[in-house]
């Protein structure tokens, strides 16, 4: 089975779903052997362009020599860091490339034929309309098919030795509201003197500028006559009809497969590959095209589709509050599966970090940083990750040992004409996993990918949010408790846990053992050596009481230099190992690290009775009491 990759970002473009529906169809028509993996993107509407990147990491995604062939549609990418990295990827894979609308080097390159379009667009005006004074609205100056269509302009221009000089081009966005910017500021730059024309890069700038035009108290066609380019509905609906140039989208995918066909026998296509376009030349330029327009068949369309886009909408919000209450991923996955009908596709799989419950999981707590950055990727993904989620075919599949090191062979497919669309989830630029929907073509369709996944992460991302915030509140809990030091319990937590602990055994009717620990010489080791190492050997202490205190017990740092260990009643003899053990320990750290000083502590140690009415303070001041005991014969000894 051969595997075709394409790259595109289809945020704002109604047209983006033509790629894959041309290449799909053409691959069952010619009953090739071909899945289509879609690497989709929606990287160009945010402000942030941290949450830009996120998107575009999907791109980074698959092993690019797992395939036969590759589509690049990036005339959309405006990161050009993005746009070089997935171009030099492309070319040290060393699959067969393939660019839509965009001419790169080395690579094939289908398109439109742009440059037939617009010069017949053009002559049109200048010798059925007789015109000679122009204005040019354009899209983005570096967009490919943008920049093709203006040099068939001014080629034309050239020709004709018209005087069209910067001041009667434009170029902004695509978007109607960049045709009515520019109409007014052309319109402001000639002092209110009208062309005879105004050719527009395409149907949303020809309709924003018809609006400007009617608004300023004009008409079209008779005191300007305005074009656009790509045959949109709105060409043929709006009032007066948009004269444009068609063309059969889907057709550029069909000719890509065509030319994979081609290369996968063998053969050496030429590089370059266009679609055919047709100029309409319909009532704003003042003409009247022969075709009926079936207004009454749009509207109905549109009518449908609408109420097609509320009904959906609604699913959505009602996915979207039952999302808010989810408290972990199986929640989220289970609610989600509910409403994947909705979404009309064969299948749905959820890829994650396994670091996604990396605050939940946590057993220690790092008092020194937030672990955010340390979680996930910025630049790709995890070499292994975890299948979260799989629903196929009406079913939830369990997930619960199944990881995945790249996309295959999870994603391999038996069956020819398969899609497979990949979709980012992430943090902001922090990749957190992806989405993979097979046979996505309703949601491509319909324009409702954006909505689906901004729903599904915001879900995912406050889940994350509040495992974070509960890990936040937790290692604040601790730090009120613990010593930041050492990690032991503090003051507070000895007399909070120690007091439950004393009565609770109190009750039963046991002892409970108590080991007040001084460490020896810690103002000499601070003045003479500095508090690093006086922080050091207390440390130490904190060590060897861990290592050698039952791992149930309450050890604490009361003071700079005292510690005091409570645990349940021990044998003598085991109470008394317990002391050897924690200075043996001591000098044992002492030798390995050559620390300048002697590592040493006095212990004093106490059974409490049941039975007494001795109070927990109470046996805590015999131990100290004990220990000052043990202090003072030790210096003795010394002396």
């Amino acid at each position: 089975m051969k595997k075709i990759a394409l790259f595109m970002d289809e945020w704002k473009r109604c047209f983006t779903y033509a790629w894959p529906s041309g290449i799909l169809q053409r691959i069952r028509e010619t009953n090739a052997e071909v899945s289509l993996y879609i690497f989709s993107s929606s990287g160009n509407w945010s402000l942030d362009n941290k949450f830009n990147y996120g998107e575009y990491n999907i791109y980074r995604l698959p092993n690019l020599q797992d395939f036969d062939g590759i589509i690049l549609d990036l005339n959309n990418v405006e990161l050009q860091d993005v746009r070089e990295d997935i171009i030099r990827r492309v070319k040290e894979s060393g699959v067969p490339a393939v660019s839509i609308g965009d001419d790169i080097e080395d690579f094939y390159c289908v398109g439109i034929d742009n440059n037939n379009a617009m010069r017949k667009i053009i002559a049109h005006m200048y010798q059925q309309h007789k015109c000679r004074k122009f204005w040019f609205i354009m899209g983005k100056r570096d967009h490919y098919d943008c920049k093709k269509r203006f040099e068939a302009l001014m080629d034309y221009v050239k020709e004709k030795d018209l005087d069209i000089t910067e001041r009667e081009c434009y170029f902004g966005s695509f978007e109607c509201s960049s045709g009515e910017e520019g109409f007014y500021k052309l319109f402001e730059e000639h002092h209110g003197e009208l062309p005879d024309a105004i050719i527009c890069a395409n149907d949303n700038l020809a309709v924003g500028v018809s609006e400007a035009v009617m608004k300023s108290g004009y008409t079209i066609p008779g005191d300007v006559k305005i074009t656009g380019f790509d045959n949109l509905d709105k060409a043929n609906i709006y009032k007066p009809n948009i004269s444009t140039a068609s063309f059969i989208r889907e057709e550029i995918g069909i000719r890509i497969v065509d030319l994979f066909l081609q290369i996968w026998k063998g053969e050496k296509p030429e590089r370059f590959t266009y679609s055919k376009t047709q100029p309409i030349f319909w009532e704003s330029c003042g003409c009247n095209y022969k075709a009926q327009i079936d207004i009454r068949g749009k509207l109905k369309e549109n009518m449908l589709y609408e109420v097609e886009t509320m009904d959906f909408e609604g699913t959505m919000l009602e996915l979207e509050y039952e999302l808010q209450i989810c408290k972990n991923i199986p929640q989220i996955m289970n609610c989600i599966s509910r409403f994947v009908s909705a979404f009309k596709c064969d299948a749905l799989y959820l890829v994650m970090d396994k670091n996604i419950h990396a605050y939940r999981d946590q057993v220690t707590f790092d008092f020194e940083q937030d672990r955010t950055e340390e979680n996930f990727e910025k630049i790709g993904y995890p070499a292994e990750m975890q299948l979260m989620f799989a629903y196929e075919n009406g079913h939830i599949i369990d997930t619960s040992d199944m990881k995945t090191n790249g996309i295959f062979p999870l994603f391999d497919s038996e069956k020819s004409g398969t899609d497979f669309l990949f979709l980012p989830l992430h943090f902001k630029e922090y990749a957190v996993g992806y989405f993979v929907i097979r046979n996505a073509v309703y949601l491509l369709e319909k324009q409702y990918l954006f909505q689906v996944m901004s729903i599904l992460r915001n879900a995912i991302e406050n889940l994350y949010a509040q495992e974070r915030l509960e890990y936040m509140n937790n290692m604040l809990a601790r730090l009120y408790v613990h010593d930041a030091l050492t990690g032991l319990y503090n003051r507070f937590g000895f007399q909070q846990l120690g007091n439950q602990f004393f009565e609770r055994q109190k009750k039963k009717g046991e002892p409970i053992f108590i080991m007040f620990i001084d460490l020896d010489h810690l103002k000499k080791i601070n003045d003479k050596f500095g508090h690093e190492k006086g922080d050091f050997a207390i440390c130490s202490v904190a060590k060897a009481i861990r290592k050698y205190c039952d791992p149930e017990c309450i050890a604490c740092r009361t003071g700079g230099d005292e510690f005091v260990v409570i645990q349940k009643q021990m044998l003598t003899q085991v109470q008394n190992q317990l002391k050897i053990n924690i200075q043996q320990e001591l000098k044992q750290i002492e030798k390995e690290t050559d620390f300048p000083y002697a590592l040493e502590v006095s212990i004093g140690e106490v059974l409490t009775d049941p039975d007494s009415d001795l109070g927990f303070e109470d046996y805590v001041r015999l131990a100290d009491e004990k220990m000052y005991q043990e202090k003072v014969n030790r210096r003795a000894n010394r002396e």
